[in-house]
């Protein structure tokens, strides 16, 4: 029988939260009626792994989304596949910094990439108030290495993106890293709107 743990004090959780997402808490169920860790006491009470970071990951990038449509609607301010900046400068450019990304389509981006999502150009972060990865809160269930690793993981598929948080090895994420500009560069000068 699994012994379960009720949380009231958001300041003891997190101080305590490196111990309660280690091995010696696997057996232990996390409550809660705080709404404001109701999303980290889900993850934790989620022991595989795998599922954790899926879960973990996909809450952070509807977090984001959600954010980001509260703020407004089109923050980018695109017009005819065009942000704010490349109108403003005139540029021949389409879709910003993702007309470099080969998973970008005439629809937007057909991924979920939670980096890309996290990236703000310099107009964006003086318009909006911008998140950053520590306002993720649900971010601190994963390592260090692991959210070191999410500042850099720009065009890779979802798919790709769980595997390297899952395998958490800063050496495969630069060799994926290498193989996702190989394709950059490849269809670098496809330019679809």
């Amino acid at each position: 029988m699994k012994k379960i743990i009720i949380i009231e004090d958001i300041n003891k959780f997190y101080r305590k939260l490196f111990l309660y997402k280690s091995f010696l808490y696997k057996k232990v169920l996390f409550k809660s009626t705080n709404e404001d860790i109701i999303p980290l006491i889900e993850a934790l009470n989620i022991k595989n792994r795998k599922k954790r970071i899926i879960y973990i990951y996909d809450y952070a990038c509807s977090y984001v989304d959600n954010y980001m449509k509260k703020q407004n609607s089109n923050p980018c301010g695109f017009k005819n596949c065009k942000c704010i900046v490349k109108r403003k400068e005139n540029s021949k450019n389409k879709n910003g910094c993702c007309r470099k990304c080969y998973l970008n389509t005439s629809k937007g981006c057909s991924t979920s990439n939670l980096t890309c999502k996290l990236f703000y150009c310099k107009d964006m972060k003086n318009k909006y108030k911008t998140l950053k990865i520590k306002d993720i809160k649900i971010l601190k269930l994963l390592s260090f290495r692991q959210r070191i690793m999410i500042n850099s993981c720009y065009f890779i598929t979802r798919e790709r993106y769980i595997k390297n948080l899952y395998n958490g090895s800063i050496i495969l994420l630069f060799i994926s890293n290498i193989k996702e500009l190989g394709k950059i560069v490849k269809n670098y000068h496809k330019n679809k709107c």
